[in-house]
């Protein structure tokens, strides 16, 4: 552990709880937030959102082109709000708004013209620190062929691409194990070795509410052992009126680009308590030919099932439950090795919440799950499968693997004062993978193991589990809102001796000695922390200001790899682990300033990070490639720690040119260097900007839009 900032830290959430002693509050509040189509999703503009209930009579504002709205301020005290929009039935809610405060609402208003019930309505409070959002209505504009394609939209976010139906997500130059990645609160990690898949590419793009991107150490109340995270919620249970026990959708659509058709259909419905949703989709993609005439493989087959029961215990309890499978088939890698013969894919969770909305306890959130997939790769059809098509014998090449993650979670959140919330809770999560490379050379048209390859092991029977505890106090000090969280974590790493040879016992210890087989079990015990402050500096314009560190320990490859391909690196090259590596740390610090007009928007966001332990990779001149291929004939290499230094930042803006013209412009930079190689550092992304035009008439019935 890291005990050179334990102190420091711990003595930071002290000085902060004590400064956060109830004071003087304002006396006024503002209520913000967003009207949807319940339907599509979709923002709705010019809709009239009224308040009753204000001292000096009612007030009312109408929505931007965003469907975004603001009002205030306002007295602290307990309002109705109405949303009003032709050819929708109107809604209310009521709020309390809290003095000095801002409080968020969001309507979900239903194309209809009889009377319903309010439309359930939730707020949820922005991660505190640099973050990026997509909803519902943005997910399904775009319209992708996987949930990583939504990255490519987001300031200070991109996709690596993992085969035609995955994009592994890149936060800031952060990649791989770097970046958690949580589905409906479930940690979610790929089943290829050699990431062949992404966390992501096992959850249909159809299926998704929200993502959103922790853009560095601001996600520790998600989960530990990560640098930054990215959060995924599936499509909500109780957003259907009440009532309304049955109704479907149902939606295809052909990319011409890459060749390719799905199908999606929902099913969903709310009787008395008990509501339930049903997801499916059917994906099918095949060779298409690039600009230049030239056939490019990328065929693939997906099929997905999910679904979701919920049953309210009263206006304030629920309790949910809900699963999936998932099957992708024949999945082409074009210049790859191999191709996926399938990844298997299933999952369950079961979750209780309580959301009283008033009096000292706000919230109670607890859940479980657990997940498997299975998954196999081999190089039938590659140039290496047949001699004629390779200078050398025929090779069967495979992979097999099986990751299986079980986990939990369980949180609250305390209001201790108008001014002071307090969220406290553990999680943890336990994750087995195995995986094996079976590698035979044909003779004589008879497959054999060569007496060169000396290990068909990947990950040799991996257990990896992490456990931590958390809490994060939010405090306003006037107009000012400061968050402070601290996180502690314990990792407990091994593998199955029985599986590992001596050959790698030899060779992960650099020079002439050898690990102990006791070496392979390993422990860390980390602290993370993280402040952040926001002030307006006028009622348009905020600027926020943050900074922290956070952990993020060796993961199975960095751990245990035997002279196999790492998914971190450019090259084939042959890499292998050290079960010894220390975790890698990183301190960041960020300023943002962002500005919002009912008809134009604003942001500006910067940062500075340096990674200690930084988990890189180094030479291995001392160690014999496993495999005689000319894709290996570089290296081996291993994993080592070192050093590196990233900066950069993004822009982005978007004006109501008309009221139903809207421009949008958005530019990116990061820079980052490996100090140890004195090289670019990986996962930097080259300058990056676009132009957006988009027209849309006021009935919001269909729209026109163009990006460069």
């Amino acid at each position: 552990m890291d005990r050179s900032i334990v102190s420091p830290l711990v003595s930071l959430l002290t000085i902060f709880l004590i400064l956060a002693s109830p004071a003087a509050a304002q006396s006024t509040g503002t209520v913000t937030g967003r009207v949807t189509d319940a339907e599509t999703g979709r923002p709705l503009p010019g809709v009239n959102v009224l308040v009753d209930g204000a001292a000096a009579g009612p007030r009312g504002t109408s929505t931007g082109p965003a469907g975004r709205f603001r009002l205030g301020p306002l007295e602290a005290g307990t309002y109705t709000l109405q949303a009003r929009f032709v050819g929708y039935a109107p809604r209310s809610r009521e709020v309390e708004v809290p003095a000095g405060d801002s409080v968020r609402v969001r309507f979900a208003l239903s194309p209809r013209t009889v009377g319903l019930e309010a439309v359930e309505v939730t707020a949820r409070r922005e991660t505190p620190g640099a973050s990026e959002q997509l909803q519902k209505a943005d997910i399904q504009e775009a319209n992708p062929r996987d949930a990583g394609e939504l990255f490519r939209t987001m300031a200070g976010a991109s996709a690596v691409r993992r085969g035609p139906v995955g994009l592994d997500p890149v936060v800031r130059g952060l990649r791989s194990g770097q970046v958690g990645v949580y589905v409906d609160g479930m940690r979610t990690m790929p089943a290829g070795p050699a990431r062949m898949d992404s966390p992501l590419s096992h959850t249909g793009p159809s299926t998704m509410q929200s993502i959103e991107v922790a853009k560095g150490p601001y996600a520790l109340t998600w989960g530990g052992s990560q640098l930054s995270a990215v959060r995924v919620e599936t499509n909500d249970l109780f957003s259907v009126p009440p009532g309304e026990v049955l109704s479907g959708r149902m939606k295809t659509g052909y990319d011409t680009n890459f060749n390719s058709y799905d199908v999606t259909g929902t099913a969903d419905g709310r009787a008395g308590a008990f509501a339930y949703r049903v997801d499916g989709a059917y994906r099918r993609g095949n060779a298409y030919e690039s600009g230049g005439g030239r056939e490019v493989p990328a065929d693939f087959l997906n099929r997905e099932l999910r679904a979701k029961v919920g049953y309210k215990l009263g206006d304030n309890q629920r309790l949910t439950a809900g699963g999936g499978y998932q099957q992708q088939d024949d999945v082409a890698y074009p210049g790859r090795l191999l191709n996926a013969v399938f990844f298997k894919s299933g999952r369950g969770r079961i979750g209780y919440e309580y959301t009283p909305g008033t009096g000292l306890v706000r919230s109670v959130t607890a859940k479980a799950y657990g997940y498997q997939t299975l998954h196999t790769m081999n190089n039938e059809g590659k140039v290496t499968y047949a001699s004629e098509d390779f200078p050398g014998p025929p090779l069967r090449v495979a992979v097999n693997a099986d990751i299986t993650t079980f986990g939990g979670r369980v949180a609250t959140e305390l209001a201790l004062s108008p001014d002071l919330r307090l969220k406290v809770g553990a999680d943890a999560y336990r994750a087995y993978r195995d995986a094996e490379r079976p590698f035979q050379v044909v003779m004589n048209g008879e497959p054999k193991t060569p007496g060169f390859y000396e290990s068909n092991q990947i990950w040799p029977g991996v257990s990896i589990a992490d456990a931590g505890v958390f809490a994060q106090a939010t405090r306003l000090f006037g107009a000012v809102e400061a968050t402070g969280t601290v996180r502690a974590d314990a990792v407990w790493a091994g593998a199955d001796e029985a599986q590992v040879t001596d050959v790698y016992l030899d060779i992960a210890e650099p020079g002439d000695g050898s690990l102990d087989a006791e070496q392979l079990d390993q422990q860390d015990l980390t602290v993370s922390g993280a402040v952040r402050l926001s002030a307006p500096l006028s009622e348009a314009w905020t600027l926020s200001a943050g900074g922290g560190t956070a952990v993020r320990t060796a993961g199975a490859l960095e751990r245990y790899a035997d002279r196999f391909p790492s998914n971190k690196a450019q090259t084939s090259s042959e890499f292998i682990g050290d079960p010894t590596l220390d975790p890698e740390r990183s301190w960041q610090a960020d300023l943002e300033l962002k500005a919002r007009y009912d008809r134009a928007a604003f942001k500006v966001s910067s940062f500075a990070r340096h990674l200690s332990n930084y988990i890189t990779l180094g030479p291995a001149p001392d160690v014999e490639p496993m495999l005689p291929l000319p894709i290996f004939a570089e290296g081996p290499f291993r994993y080592t720690n070192g050093t590196a230094t990233y900066y950069g930042g993004e822009a982005t803006a978007s004006v109501a040119v008309l009221p139903s013209l809207t421009a949008s412009a958005g530019a990116s930079y990061l820079w980052g260097q490996n100090r140890e190689t004195n090289q670019p550092a990986l996962g930097v992304a080259p300058l990056r900007g676009t132009l957006g035009l988009r027209w849309e008439p006021p009935e919001g019935r269909f729209y026109v839009e163009g990006t460069l």
